[in-house]
């Protein structure tokens, strides 16, 4: 018998085949196409930094990654809020060294090279004497994201100079994000706690499980169903079919789903605020106004999501109660198999102290925290899926994407349900029809230019 080659093992092309339903397990541990989209996939889409409210006033400033470029957000003098990769111009040693903070200036530990919150070159010690005072300060500023916007009080980052405004990358996600997440209501959403992680798993498992999944709920969580706990601390009642749920796919790989409908959320809501307080009861009240009217130009029916993911790696999940808070997630890719997740419970601030103490202990123990049942479960098969990938026998399988194939428009259910108006592509919560767009653009993207 012939020896195999290594053009044995490969899986032809395509490497996402939507027509089909079919992905190529490749895409999840191989070197060379993680390496690729590092440059097509974070290099050229629009990324989420972190939420505003971490800025409050000027000189504050956080830490973080786009892709696996290190930067600074921070708020300038006046007010501005900016993007620089954490990098000394000099010799590369990263200027700041802090998660978050307030700080005017940043200086290398390195050789002192200092620069101020609009990244220009300002300290350069011993300049007249190493440098003849000869160096062009201005050239040597550090590099600065060159798009950012803000949407919502969240901030977003684009390397590609040439990239769509960050509106029409979102598209019909933010139409989502504008009336069902960040709306700026009670006084616009602000940070409860945050948490981060490092965990063995593809970042692209995490993000497409959070763009539309609930097929894997009743299994990989069965144990915090059976237990109580999500129905003791959400109020949501995965089976109950008359309300929900359903998942939405939109443009550009973007997804959501978990939306349920009805006066039944607000009903619960309302029971359970009774039982806090009257101060909640008007909080609840409140805030289920001011979603009706945020709603105003969609069917009468009021939604809410659960869960989303804005491609490619911002992920947000809670929100389908008035007593809930939102976790936004960030996916940090470290290599092909290794991911870092940073979280960030986050509330109206005019969320009453009650209602505060509730969500923060509902996270941490249902689980969307790093030690809660949740997240442990999900972390456990994100580990093992992506270890899936690199035996050389298993990564002759694709995995299989092909729940609600050709079936669009044909699922149980939707008998009075006025979902006219609703942006994206409306489907059942057992489908995989936000996954196969998450892959699409996935692949429009790394195999651009390929032959």
């Amino acid at each position: 018998m012939s020896p195999r080659s290594a053009s044995d093992n490969a899986m032809p092309a395509p490497l996402v085949d939507v027509r089909r339903g079919l992905v190529s397990r490749r895409i999840f541990s191989d070197p060379a196409l993680y390496e690729r989209e590092l440059e097509q996939v974070f290099g050229r889409c629009w990324l989420f930094l972190g939420p505003e409210a971490a800025l409050p006033a000027p000189g504050d400033f956080v830490t973080s990654f786009m892709g696996e470029d290190p930067v600074i957000v921070c708020r300038d003098p006046a007010g501005r809020v900016r993007a620089f990769l954490n990098s000394c111009r000099h010799r590369g040693n990263a200027v700041c060294q802090l998660e978050r903070g307030h700080a005017l200036a940043f200086t290398c530990g390195y050789h002192g090279w200092t620069y101020n919150t609009e990244g220009q070159l300002t300290g350069v010690p011993f300049h007249a004497e190493a440098y003849y005072d000869d160096l062009d300060r201005a050239e040597l500023g550090l590099l600065e994201v060159p798009r950012l916007e803000v949407f919502g009080g969240l901030i977003f980052g684009c390397w590609d100079p040439a990239a769509p405004p960050l509106a029409a990358y979102l598209g019909g996600m933010g139409w989502y994000l504008d009336r069902l997440v960040v709306a700026q209501e009670l006084g616009g959403l602000d940070v409860a706690a945050t948490t981060r992680y490092r965990t063995r798993g593809n970042w692209k498992f995490l993000a497409e499980n959070a763009a539309g999944d609930h097929y894997h709920t009743p299994t990989a969580h069965g144990a915090a169903n059976r237990l109580g706990i999500r129905g003791a601390t959400s109020g949501f009642e995965y089976a109950q079919a008359d309300w929900g749920p359903f998942e939405v796919a939109l443009e550009h790989g973007h997804g959501l789903g978990g939306l349920v409908t009805g006066r039944e959320t607000y009903e619960r809501d309302l029971a359970r605020a009774r039982t806090m307080g009257p101060e909640v009861v008007e909080y609840v009240t409140t805030r289920y106004a001011r979603l009706q009217e945020r709603l105003a130009d969609t069917p009468s029916k009021p939604y809410v999501i659960s869960h989303g993911n804005v491609f490619p790696n911002f992920s947000f999940v809670g929100g389908q109660t008035a007593l809930r808070g939102w976790v936004f997630y960030l996916i940090h890719p470290k290599g092909p198999t290794d991911s870092e997740v940073w979280q960030w419970l986050m509330l109206p601030r005019a969320a009453p102290p009650a209602v505060r103490a509730a969500a923060l202990t509902q996270f941490r123990r249902e689980g969307h925290f790093a030690a809660g049942m949740f997240e442990q479960d999900d972390a456990e098969i994100f580990e093992r899926t992506t270890e899936s990938t690199r035996s050389p026998r298993a990564r002759e399988l694709p995995f299989h994407y092909g729940m609600g194939l050709r079936q669009e428009g044909r699922w149980p259910g939707q008998e009075g349900w006025d979902i006219a108006g609703l942006p994206g592509l409306v489907g059942p919560r057992f489908s995989e029809h936000n996954q196969r767009g998450f892959y699409a653009y996935w692949a429009a993207l790394v195999q651009a230019g390929e032959p």
